[in-house]
């Protein structure tokens, strides 16, 4: 039996969708959870590599370290600066970034083009960078509010130097936020705001615009409170599966070569009350 093995945390729901879709392929693979120190890192991938596994997944805190224990990145995650997704390809692990698969991906089948709308992305770490890397080729026009303004300037640059493009920054306040509304096609929430631990409230004072889709990245059971906020005003809204429902996906193409049963993943997720 092959291995895909990741190394999320408890509740992650990678191997819930991964599993079903081996199943419902018919393929003799298992996708195993493990937690991972950041100080054991190394002999982990070490390990991972000795077992000839397919590949694996990495979560927080280590899409940036893992990079040191990899023998290749796709270009794409070397703009990143971050990896989430490793293939093994002829005795080699190859980091990928399927982060931004999955958001590109979740927009589009929402119907939302990047090349026709304007963006807001709240934050500035590591998914707000693969969010905003992966829309700057062809969105006409991104804005970046984070409460520290110095990591909004660092992501500027980091833009800048291996795009060539830019982006506009801004200190995620209040007045900053609604001037940005009223101008913007897509609110993107990638900040840890209303994830397990982090109850805390995007700074939105009143209704949102009717015709503004929000896109909250963070997932629960139970819609966090810019998504309540969201629906009392009339916006689209895509939830934070659909990123994560897209970014599995692309992982297990990338490992088995086969187009991942995205409806047999996606009915894996509302088995645990996680709806579209």
């Amino acid at each position: 039996m092959y291995g895909i093995v990741g190394d999320p945390v408890e509740h992650s729901l990678s191997p819930v969708m991964q599993n079903s879709a081996f199943e419902k392929l018919g393929m003799d693979c298992v996708y195993i959870p493990f937690r991972v120190a950041s100080s054991v890192l190394g002999v982990a991938v070490k390990g991972l590599r000795s077992q000839g596994v397919l590949g694996f997944n990495v979560t927080v805190p280590h899409k940036t370290k893992i990079i040191q224990y990899l023998d290749k990145l796709e270009s794409h995650a070397r703009n990143v600066g971050a990896v989430n997704t490793v293939k093994t390809v002829e005795n080699k692990l190859v980091g990928y970034n399927t982060d931004s698969i999955g958001v590109v991906e979740a927009l589009k089948t929402n119907g939302i083009l990047p090349s026709d709308n304007t963006f807001t992305i709240l934050g500035a770490g590591g998914a707000a960078k693969a969010i905003t890397h992966a829309l700057i080729e062809s969105a006409p026009r991104i804005s970046v509010l984070n409460r520290t303004l110095e990591r909004a300037h660092g992501l500027r640059r980091d833009i800048r130097r291996r795009s060539g493009r830019e982006i506009k920054i801004g200190s995620l306040t209040r007045r900053n936020l609604e001037r940005e509304l009223h101008t913007t096609d897509v609110l993107i929430n990638a900040t840890s705001v209303g994830m397990k631990g982090n109850p805390g409230n995007i700074p939105i004072e009143g209704d949102l615009p009717q015709d503004l889709v929000v896109f909250d990245i963070v997932y629960d059971r139970c819609d966090t409170e810019l998504v309540k906020q969201a629906k009392r005003s009339g916006c689209r809204i895509i939830r934070g599966t659909e990123m994560l429902l897209y970014q599995a996906a692309a992982a297990f193409t990338l490992w088995t070569g086969t187009k991942a049963p995205v409806d047999t993943m996606r009915h894996s997720l509302a088995t645990f009350g996680f709806n579209r």
